[in-house]
């Protein structure tokens, strides 16, 4: 029995040989189609991440220059006019500021939270 499958074998050798190539060849073409579809899925991750990135940074640049014109300004309305009302004006202005800058900051805390999620989830799926 198995001298005749050995047989069998011998004499179809290059047929053997050649469906082992072409199956080999198709086997190395599905690996390319899939590691392109892996390297699209990256590079998008990696642009959803730099937007991700570059809107971060920017708003912290931005907020830098408001924090430091809120701060002068009490000083300047202390400074003219009225001491008492300027300064319990300033001073509700200021805890009035400080709410909305707590409250933009959760907010922005919040929108990050979700563009990392969609990030991370356009990187697993």
């Amino acid at each position: 029995m198995f001298e005749q499958i050995l047989a069998q074998a011998m004499s179809h050798v290059q047929l053997i040989t050649a469906v082992l190539l072409l199956t080999a060849v198709l086997l190395q073409f599905v690996h390319i189609l899939q590691t392109s579809r892996i390297n699209r899925k990256l590079s998008r991750a990696g642009r959803w991440l730099q937007r991700y990135l570059n809107a971060v940074l920017s708003e912290d640049t931005d907020d830098e220059p408001e924090e430091e014109q809120a701060e002068t300004r009490p000083e300047i309305r202390v400074r003219t006019g009225d001491e008492k009302v300027q300064l319990s004006a300033a001073a509700s202005k200021s805890r009035q500021e400080e709410d909305m800058r707590v409250s933009l900051a959760h907010k922005k805390l919040k929108k990050d939270e979700e563009i990392l999620d969609t990030v991370l989830q356009e990187i697993f799926d």
